[in-house]
């Protein structure tokens, strides 16, 4: 795992390029202390290409694992960050076309393979990364993310130069032009707490999409895309039995190829079913006490030790638990949102980052359970709002359904108009209800956001995408393509920070893609036919957790693993009492941090609406959440001096 960052340019003279990689480095320094590297190559039409690089050593430690790592003639040059965890079968199948290996690196083998199999190279690797290739022999520049965007990659075109680098702050300095706020991305903050479409806070950087190869040949640029999130509308149905085996086999392969480092490897264990059942296999593949790692608050309902324990005691694992008290959760803020380069997304990424930080004198790698919920169906009360929906649309309108169906849908959505599905989504997905958003933008904001504050197009798109699946599977989809994202965000800014690689099992394309193709029933199941004969006549919410059970075919895998206590758990997040705090100990650090005068966020929202939200009568969990996020925003801005 690593930083990677450069450029590729016409205009830069040598000295000035080994000045901007040494920064470059310097700014990555956290994701790669291990060591670090650049080198500088000409093209023949007269461009220079930037390779820098910091190291984390996973994978070969020796110095023939380092980088900018070149290929034995000189003409193929890379920059890499990330594992591809089938590098040994890869690596035999080269060998036996010819090629030679130095190291006992994943790096070398993507060298190879790209001199093998040009862009078709992507489909065979099954890993996470992001990468820069510089083919001198075809005069070709890539940059390549993997399928689901584990890892980050973030560039920007300026004036005729392209910048690449694993985190914006790198690129920063070395832009023409000042950085500015990315009003899109401000808007979609306070409605999906992260930037949609590939967009960054900062204005003019992008994201890479995952998925994606971007790619300039004698100058002029393409993307090739090499995988998607699958579409399947034609479900097959091999019995359970023979889902429950496979399922078994899939994640089985997956933590394996995860547990594959030449240092000391962990896990985050919550005590929910995800992390258990990572923690559950990695403990039937080791021979080695697994080392676990939890984390909580003082309050008893946001911590969920006992849980962890437990799990952690039935597979012997060296456990620690850390405390988090308010206060140190506030003084890692400001550090954490200049490490991620954005206002965070969720409460918990402190948390993870001072876990983090704690585990890394143990171990280097730590496995992680993100991923699960939006492949088998966690989020049972969302993704049964689109059942809901469904049955509503099949009726003709909620007039015509049963009476207490209508009654207890008018319970749950209280105000909503039954409109088209993106928009049924937004409702019930948003995290700041739209009212509430342009209540609090000022008028100059809103201006600046444009005609589609709440991206309705852009989720109307995506959804017509998916006609051909069932409503759930569609809301299912949507958040493995745009939830899942900002969990994966969290998760690098969170462990990278403390140089510490995170991986994740469940987003192994091989488990996507067959997880995918099954049927419904297979994620989110009805207890038995009463059950189902009683939600006839229930909401989504009424039905979620008391009438079905979610995630059910992992839940099955697991059955003969893990405590039923475990298996039995309904879903409670990662939750951090930001009401409590606000609403006591630390109301002046709000106002302190949002009401001065030189406040940065004072233009871009409305007074009126400002003061009520702190000082109003009625302090609410969602407005705990709102005030977190403003103070998010106004620590980024001031740590980046943001102009509006």
């Amino acid at each position: 795992m690593c930083g990677i960052a450069g450029m590729f340019t016409k205009r830069r003279h040598r000295e000035e390029l080994i000045s901007m990689g040494g920064d470059m480095i310097n700014q990555l320094y956290h994701r790669g202390p291990d060591g670090n590297g650049l080198v500088i190559r000409d093209s023949k039409y007269g461009e220079r290409i930037l390779l820098a690089h910091t190291r984390l050593s996973i994978n070969d430690l020796t110095d023939l694992g380092a980088q900018p790592m070149s290929s034995d003639d000189g003409t193929h040059w890379i920059v890499f960050n990330g594992e591809i965890y089938n590098f040994i079968e890869l690596r035999k199948e080269l060998e036996a076309l010819g090629h030679s290996f130095k190291s006992r690196s994943d790096t070398e083998v993507i060298l190879a393979a790209w001199s093998q199999w040009g862009v078709d190279c992507f489909s065979r690797f099954i890993g996470m990364w992001a990468m820069a290739l510089w083919d001198e022999s075809q005069n070709v520049f890539l940059l390549s993310r993997d399928r689901l965007g584990v890892k980050p990659l973030y560039f920007s075109r300026d004036d005729g130069e392209l910048l690449f680098a694993s985190e914006p702050k790198a690129m920063l300095k070395h832009l023409r032009r000042r950085s500015t706020l990315n009003f899109q991305a401000l808007s979609d903050y306070f409605s999906f707490r992260q930037p949609l479409d590939c967009e960054t806070f900062f204005d003019g950087i992008e994201s890479l999409e995952p998925g994606t190869c971007l790619i300039l040949r004698d100058g002029r640029e393409t993307k090739f895309r090499y995988w998607e999130l699958p579409i399947v509308g034609n479900k097959f149905d091999p019995g359970e039995s023979r889902v429950n085996e496979q399922i078994d086999e899939l994640l089985t392969s997956s933590v394996e190829m995860r547990l594959i480092a030449d240092v000391p490897v962990g896990a985050y264990l919550s005590g929910g079913l995800d992390s258990s059942a990572l923690v559950a296999l990695m403990s039937k593949i080791r021979q080695s006490p697994l080392k676990t790692y939890t984390i909580g608050f003082d309050e008893l309902e946001f911590n969920e030790f006992r849980y962890a324990t437990e799990v952690a005691k039935k597979f012997s694992c060296e456990h620690q638990e850390v405390l988090l008290k308010p206060k140190d959760y506030f003084s890692k803020m400001e550090h954490m949102i200049f490490k991620k380069d954005a206002p965070l997304a969720v409460p918990n990424e402190i948390a993870l980052h001072v876990l983090s930080k704690i585990l890394k004198k143990d171990v280097t790698v730590v496995l992680s359970g993100e991923g699960a919920d939006e492949l088998f169906g966690g989020y049972g009360r969302i993704f049964r709002s689109a059942l809901d929906f469904q049955r509503v649309r099949e009726a003709g309108g909620v007039n015509n359904l049963h009476k207490s169906l209508k009654e207890n849908l008018s319970l749950s959505y209280e105000g909503i108009e039954w409109g088209s599905m993106a928009q049924h989504f937004l409702s019930q997905y948003s995290y700041m209800p739209v009212a509430d958003k342009d209540n609090l933008f000022s008028q100059e904001a809103k201006e600046a956001v444009g005609v589609d504050p709440h991206r309705q197009r852009y989720f109307g798109t995506l959804f017509e995408k998916l006609k051909g699946l069932d409503a759930q599977e569609q809301y299912m989809w949507v958040f493995q393509k745009i939830h899942l994202a900002g969990l994966l965000a969290r998760l690098d800014s969170s462990t990278m920070s403390a140089s510490v690689e995170g991986r994740v099992p469940f987003t192994d394309h091989r488990l996507v893609e067959y997880v995918s193709a099954l049927p419904l029933h297979y994620k989110m199941r009805w207890l038995n036919k009463s059950a189902q004969n009683t939600s006839l006549k229930l909401s989504g919410a009424q039905i979620s957790g008391s009438y079905d059970v979610t995630k059910y075919s992992l839940r099955k895998v697991m059955e003969n693993k893990l405590p039923s206590s475990i298996l039995n758990r309904k879903k409670v997040g990662f939750p951090v009492p930001l009401t409590d705090w606000f609403s006591s100990d630390y109301t002046k650090l709000v106002e302190d941090t949002l009401l001065p005068s030189d406040a940065k966020i004072r233009r871009l929202f409305n007074k009126k609406a400002l003061m009520h939200l702190i000082r109003g009568p009625k302090f609410s969990g969602s407005s705990g959440l709102q005030i977190w996020m403003l103070i998010n925003l106004e620590l980024w801005m001031r740590a980046y001096d943001i102009d509006v």
